[in-house]
């Protein structure tokens, strides 16, 4: 039986939307699992898999979360994007697990 539920969000950003689906260890209160698609920009491109890998295993927590993103997008060239609109976006797809900002 399976303890891990799935939530999505999406955020306009100024160009582009972020869809944030992420899937979440019921059990351990943890991002097993986080997926982020959309029709942004960002350089180096690999900065996207580094932010996924940086939220996997993070505590459903709004500060550690934001810590998360800040620190995987630092140095990151976002073209019509924000690092606040990539921290928005997963905490919208985290508040159906009851992270609340």
């Amino acid at each position: 039986m399976s303890h891990s539920l799935a939530y999505e969000a999406v955020k306009k950003a100024r160009k582009g939307l972020i869809r944030v689906k992420i899937v979440v260890d019921e059990r351990s209160r943890r991002i097993a699992d986080v997926r982020i698609t959309g029709d942004f920009f960002m350089y180096p491109e690999d900065a996207l898999w580094k932010l996924e890998d940086e939220l996997r295993g993070a505590a459903l927590d709004a500060s550690e979360v934001t810590a998360k993103v800040r620190r995987a997008l630092e140095g990151v060239r976002l073209v019509g994007s924000t690092p606040e609109d990539f921290t928005e976006a997963v905490l919208a797809a985290l508040r159906g697990a009851g992270v609340r900002e």
